[in-house]
């Protein structure tokens, strides 16, 4: 059975939804002014603070990276001079220290307490460096993308404090990451390893397989060299 057609008069009668709507409004409105002007002065208020918030994050971005970019210049001179004293370096952890303790949440905070840990490496004070490190551990950069470079500076700090053991499995861990940027080092790391611990054996075994993954390394024709004043010691 064929549907009954609406003629244009009938249509002319139906209400329009749009008009219909918008008389329920206006007259909410003339009934009841003062919630309609506190919906409307709350709703301006919402989005001057919105604003204002935006504005404020933005400034703490842009002065938080000109603070690090700074301490970082400095950092830089000072690793590229020969005779950079301790008081200068104590000058730069102190700007570090600054930028990562008043942004922690931002990039150059986070990037920040990075090289504070770094500054404590060229002083010396190895412990002082892995606090820092394990703490960049619960970072945004390390989740994101840092997590191999964290890892590679933790190893050789444990080196440097010749905790081989923790070193050596930290490295054998960059050495198993095709996708690490720090995978050459780690291969080289775990031979000097077995050097300083006197396993002469072991490093030339580490050394071999260091220019097996990596034939035209810039240090390969040293590294043949160690491989045979090793094997000559063995």
């Amino acid at each position: 059975m064929a549907e009954k057609k609406v003629t244009r008069k009938e249509l002319l009668k139906e209400p329009d939804e749009f008009m219909t709507t918008t008389g329920a409004i206006v007259r909410y409105t003339k009934q009841n002014p003062n919630v309609v002007t506190g919906i409307a002065i709350l709703i301006v208020v919402a989005l001057v603070v919105f604003l204002g918030i935006t504005n404020y994050q933005k400034y703490k971005s842009s002065r938080s990276h000109e603070l690090f970019q700074q301490a970082h210049r400095a950092y830089e001179m000072a690793t590229t001079s020969p005779d950079t004293s301790p008081e200068t370096w104590d000058n730069i952890f102190r700007e570090f220290e600054t930028v990562a303790k008043d942004y922690p949440s931002m990039p150059a905070g986070e990037m920040a307490l990075l090289y504070s840990g770094h500054v404590l490496y060229q002083k010396g004070d190895y412990k002082g460096v892995l606090e820092k490190y394990n703490r960049m551990q619960s970072t945004n950069l390390v989740k994101n993308e840092l997590s191999p470079l964290v890892m590679y500076h933790i190893a050789m700090t444990r080196f440097a404090l010749k905790d081989y053991d923790q070193a050596l499995t930290l490295f054998d861990q960059l050495s198993k990451d095709i996708n690490s940027p720090y995978r050459r080092e780690a291969f080289a790391s775990i031979a000097r390893i077995y050097e300083a611990q006197g396993k002469s054996m072991e490093a030339v075994q580490a050394y071999k397989q260091y220019l097996k993954m990596f034939p035209e390394a810039p240090d390969a024709l040293f590294i043949k060299t160690r491989i045979s004043d090793l094997s000559a010691k063995a």
